[in-house]
């Protein structure tokens, strides 16, 4: 089975870093616009919570800051848990890899992806 995921999009807050035992991550969520459908004026938005470990986590926190463009590969996670009696699910991507795909921008296009392999 495979479980793979590469999204590239703009980060929507500064990422910040959390130290857990011996290990840290840095929890942050990118927007990735849709291609638009035909005859729309805007294109929707999907919005993807990511979570980098360790070596992964520095990269994003020292290079990226809310606005700039990332991609990501990774896989998709799923957790389960209760929040005021309700139980709930949520979907992440533990990012495996990052890349750097151009600077921040002023406007509102979209950059081509480029895949780095």
């Amino acid at each position: 089975m495979t479980n793979i995921v590469i999204e590239t999009g703009r980060l929507t807050a500064n990422p910040e870093i959390t130290t857990k035992g011996e290990n840290y991550f840095c929890r942050f969520t990118i927007a990735v616009q849709r291609p638009k459908k035909k005859g729309a004026e805007t294109s929707d938005t999907d919005f993807f919570q990511c979570i980098a470990w360790n070596k992964n986590a520095d990269v994003v926190h020292q290079w990226y800051k809310k606005g700039d463009m990332i991609s990501v590969v990774g896989n998709l996670r799923s957790n389960s848990y209760e929040k005021n009696g309700e139980k709930r699910t949520s979907v992440e991507i533990k990012v495996n890899e990052v890349h750097f795909t151009g600077d921040k921008k002023e406007d509102n296009s979209v950059d081509e992806f480029v895949p780095i392999f």
